[in-house]
């Protein structure tokens, strides 16, 4: 990004027994932090914004200091100007979408803006109650925009939206992408999201940085498996290209004497694709023909079965290819799974996600 203010991150901070230790500089239009739940990335987002103090180091954004142990230097998060964007939108129920966009915002020009970018002046008289999730993300996007900030946080902003409503609002963190001349720091357990929206990831678990650079080529090097497993995605193949239709818009892969549909993109027949699938976007069925809207069902045999505390986890064989799936206790009981049974993997053609460009 032109002209665009170096983020210096070098600090650390204790919470208990877990460490958070970074040492980087943020110098994209979009940097996105990666890792599970526990990694640190909360951690790392609220000490650059200024609502948890480091216990020592420095934090910068261009040639200005937020924090510096060493000078005793910590300004407040209202002197730092960031906007946050968190996986609820927290806006004030008994004001109208407009009024809690406008909430002790001076600059009406700066609103508009933010509402034309990210299509909502149809929603400006209601209130959250009236808006479904994918609109009050929107609107907190708004919100945090109108602010003028000088970098927008974003906390797994999609995380509590269903993968139809992620599809639908990613475009519009691409628009406020191109039109903010703002960096922002995005912070998410979905490497998928990162792919598509930063220009540099991090890859972070227990509290350090572990591997760092731009997307594609992060996830397709040959730590791409420790990452995605890292990052939530159990599931990777490497697969040839049998067809591609543009006019359909998909692109067929080869898994043994099976195919595997996904969305369509650029490539030639022969090609090897790696993808990536979350275990927990598998449908397990006992029946090849089930009523839905899945393009995917693969033929495949349990080799293990594991039941956690929360959830049970099956090991299917798909060919060649060993396929981790994560269900709930109450599906499996009502299907009767044990190790040895043929079952069926149900998988939309969007669960399926492309680990280059």
């Amino acid at each position: 990004m032109a002209d665009s203010p170096k983020i210096r991150l070098n600090f650390h901070k204790s919470l208990g027994s877990f460490t958070l230790k970074v040492d980087c500089t943020l110098e994209t239009k979009v940097s996105a932090f990666l890792g599970v739940s526990g990694s640190g990335k909360s951690t790392l987002l609220n000490c650059v914004g200024g609502t948890l103090t480091p216990d020592a180091g420095e934090i910068a954004f261009g040639d200005e200091i937020l924090y510096a142990s060493a000078s005793g230097i910590n300004l407040p998060p209202e002197k730092r100007r960031f906007g946050y964007v968190f996986q609820e939108g927290h806006l004030f129920p008994h004001l109208t979408v407009a009024q809690n966009i406008r909430y002790g915002q001076p600059n009406p020009r700066k609103s508009s803006d933010a509402i034309d970018v990210l299509e909502i002046s149809e929603l400006l008289q209601r209130y959250p109650k009236e808006l479904s999730g994918g609109q009050r993300q929107r609107v907190a996007i708004a919100r945090a925009l109108a602010m003028e900030p000088r970098m927008l946080l974003m906390d797994e902003p999609l995380a509590a939206l269903d993968s139809a409503l992620k599809d639908r609002i990613i475009p519009y963190l691409h628009h406020v992408k191109e039109v903010f001349e703002i960096p922002i720091l995005y912070i998410t357990h979905a490497f998928s999201e990162a792919m598509t929206l930063a220009d540099e990831a991090f890859l972070i678990a227990d509290g350090e940085v572990m591997a760092r650079g731009e997307p594609h080529r992060l996830l397709t090097a040959p730590s791409a498996m420790r990452i995605a497993q890292m990052t939530g995605v159990e599931n990777i193949l490497f697969l040839p290209v049998t067809a591609s239709n543009k006019a359909r818009g998909v692109t067929v892969l080869e898994i043994g004497n099976q195919s595997l549909s996904i969305p369509y993109i650029d490539v030639e027949v022969g090609e090897v694709v790696p993808v990536a699938i979350r275990a927990e976007d598998i449908i397990i069925s006992l029946e090849p023909d089930i009523p839905v809207s899945a393009r995917n069902i693969l033929l495949g045999q349990i080799q293990y079965l594991d039941v956690k505390s929360e959830r049970t986890w099956l090991s299917i064989l798909v060919e060649w290819h060993h396929l981790a799936v994560k269900i709930t206790h109450e599906a499996r009981e009502q299907l009767q799974l044990k190790e040895g049974s043929e079952v069926y993997c149900v998988m939309k053609a969007s669960a399926v996600n492309i680990l280059w460009n």
